[in-house]
């Protein structure tokens, strides 16, 4: 696919992508190493309304048959039974092993209330006989924690504090089980939820963020990290096509290296009266200082739905989620993916 995507007028294709078991939520996406496979994370919604980890492995073709679908869960213990187990981003492991990331929920043994969203990062055979690591920022003291995705030894994430209606985003190290705290110069709320390791210490990063400059408004951003001295470079904020008043809320969901030393990413917006909100594919340039290009805009709508979310992406294609009712009011909720050509 052509990267000047701004000159072009692109084709969309959209194909429903689910486990033949439940409502299916994808979250994630990796390519599997040497391999024209990839692993998709997500979550199905089963009978009691219970949440189980998916991962499936195969090729991004035929409505999700073409590939293994693997149910993984969080596992429970005597004394804390876990209720939910969501898996956002999948990466290669060693060995060929699989890295996940994601939530999970417990209840105690006497029949205490379910608990907030707790973090967990994986690795291990596709079976969940690996190795599970909670992931426990701001030493513990959280409300919820979400793990969105992980690359190069570092995951990222998100975690509120009871009564604080502030959020706030982490870096994890898996091999030193450090944290580190993630937070913009003047802004109120930080959002991690996608990363891409360029090669050696260095990152890019990406998800969004609030500050009392915008106002009301929240934006998207693209930050690189180098891993090693623990700073950020060349920063830059996002709005929905490009005009702050556009868009009340624009977010990116996730990122992947693009074939022209830019980055192709997944976003959801919400317009200024609130009253819409739609996904696009996003593709985004390096300047030849370094910095990051303008925005090029491709708005992704299954068709016939009420609501297409963008979850994430994988070269050139997004998936995420729809919601689409038919004349007798029926809602119909289904995962899909979305070829950018």
């Amino acid at each position: 696919m052509s990267q000047n995507l701004k000159q072009e007028v692109n084709t969309v294709t959209y194909m429903d992508f689910n486990n033949p078991n439940g409502q299916t939520t994808i979250q994630g996406i990796r390519g599997v190493s040497e391999s024209e496979n990839v692993y998709i994370t997500a979550s199905l919604l089963g009978q009691n309304s219970i949440v189980q980890g998916l991962i499936y492995e195969g090729k991004l073709l035929g409505n999700g048959n073409e590939g293994k679908w693997h149910v993984i869960n969080f596992p429970s213990t005597a004394s804390q039974i876990v209720t939910n187990t969501s898996c956002y981003g999948p990466n290669n492991g060693t060995n060929g092993n699989i890295q996940i990331v994601g939530s999970y929920k417990i209840t105690t043994s006497t029949g205490g209330l379910p608990s907030g969203n707790l973090g967990f990062y994986y690795e291990g055979p596709l079976d969940g006989s690996g190795i599970w690591t909670p992931v426990t920022p701001n030493g513990g003291n959280t409300n919820n924690v979400f793990v969105h995705s992980i690359m190069g030894g570092i995951a990222v994430g998100n975690y509120d504090v009871e009564n604080d209606k502030n959020g706030y985003a982490f870096l994890y190290d898996i091999n030193t089980k450090e944290y580190t705290e993630f937070k913009l110069a003047d802004s109120l709320t930080n959002t991690l939820y996608g990363i891409w390791h360029n090669g050696g210490n260095s990152y890019t990063i990406t998800g969004g963020y609030t500050s009392p400059k915008l106002g009301k408004l929240s934006q998207a951003f693209l930050v690189d990290y180098d891993s090693k001295t623990k700073q950020i470079s060349n920063l830059k904020s996002f709005s929905y096509k490009n005009e702050t008043t556009m868009s009340i809320i624009t977010h990116f969901e996730g990122i992947t290296a693009s074939s022209n030393k830019g980055y192709n990413l997944a976003a959801d917006w919400v317009t200024i009266n609130g009253e819409g909100s739609g996904a696009s594919f996003v593709y985004v340039n390096r300047n030849s200082d370094g910095t990051f290009g303008e925005a090029n805009w491709i708005d992704i709508e299954f068709p016939d739905s009420n609501i297409t979310s963008a979850n994430t992406v994988y070269k050139n294609n997004i998936l995420g989620i729809y919601v689409a009712k038919n004349d007798s009011g029926t809602t119909t909720i289904s995962s899909y993916t979305a070829k950018i050509e």
